[in-house]
């Protein structure tokens, strides 16, 4: 469910709790993402999205590089002209002591929309 949706509704969403477990990753993305159309109208969607990460992840790729692979993808689709704003985050959960930090600022470096 893109973020955001939930307040659209009548009643309260409805909460769920789940236990994570090391490796495991959480993906949150904007409606900009599965909305962006190609240069004949077709949605980037759900189904993109979600397969561009499953490959990603079960080629082992680390969390950094699948979210590369996916704004990528995301950016190939659109004729590497983003047209709206395309929020993404994925992290990924590790023991503690174990994490593959990344420096400051790096998230800058996979693309701000420059227009």
């Amino acid at each position: 469910l893109p973020l955001g949706w939930g307040f659209l509704r009548e009643s309260p969403p409805t909460e769920h709790t789940e236990r994570l477990q090391p490796g495991d990753r959480i993906l949150l993305y904007s409606d900009g993402v599965t909305e962006a159309r190609s240069s004949g109208g077709d949605f980037y969607g759900e189904e993109r999205l979600a397969d561009t990460v499953i490959r990603a992840t079960a080629a082992g790729a680390p969390a950094p590089e699948a979210l590369r692979r996916l704004v990528q993808g995301l950016r190939q689709h659109q004729g590497h002209k983003l047209r709206d704003d395309a929020t993404i985050l994925l992290t990924e959960w590790h023991p503690s002591g174990r994490g593959g930090g990344t420096r400051p600022g790096a998230a800058e470096e996979h693309g701000r929309n420059p227009g």
